[in-house]
């Protein structure tokens, strides 16, 4: 089996890909990592309201108090979810964006157009030559079947 080395538009055209493939792995770790980044900035302001929504309602003197407390206390932690939220569509627009650029382009596909004008040569050559030359012909056929076993 020859080597890629004595093929060089296999080589380049492998090498291209294998640049691609990093290209995308580095995209996408590094994606990761500022997901993970997002998460445990999180987690901290959250632990912290937490943490600071306890000690109000252990500070509380009035045995009703501590729901109002609770309440209060709940707007910083929806304003971290909703901070979140946004940075997290951020994030994600921005991978999206960078994976974009690092895929290559589309390949062009046969429309309905080509496929029907392909449809339509090989009925006019059929209709010229009586038979497509990728059709078997009749005594082609009947050759198969002679060669069939029976049992």
């Amino acid at each position: 089996m020859p080597s890629n080395s004595s093929r060089p538009s296999m080589r380049a055209q492998f090498d291209m890909q294998v640049d691609l493939l990093t290209e995308l792995a580095r995209a996408g770790i590094d994606a990761l990592r500022r997901l993970s980044e997002l998460n445990v900035h999180l987690v901290r302001q959250l632990n912290d309201d937490a943490v600071n929504a306890a000690r109000a309602m252990l500070s509380c003197g009035y045995p009703f108090q501590p729901p109002v407390v609770a309440a209060s206390e709940a707007a910083p932690f929806i304003g971290h979810l909703r901070s979140y939220q946004q940075q997290l569509g951020g994030l994600l627009s921005g991978v999206q964006m960078a994976l974009a650029r690092q895929a290559p382009a589309p390949t062009a596909r046969p429309t309905s157009c080509t496929i029907s004008t392909t449809r339509r040569s090989k009925n006019r050559y059929t209709a010229q030559h009586g038979v497509h030359p990728c059709l078997p012909t009749v005594s082609q056929k009947a050759a198969r079947r002679s060669t069939r076993s029976h049992c």
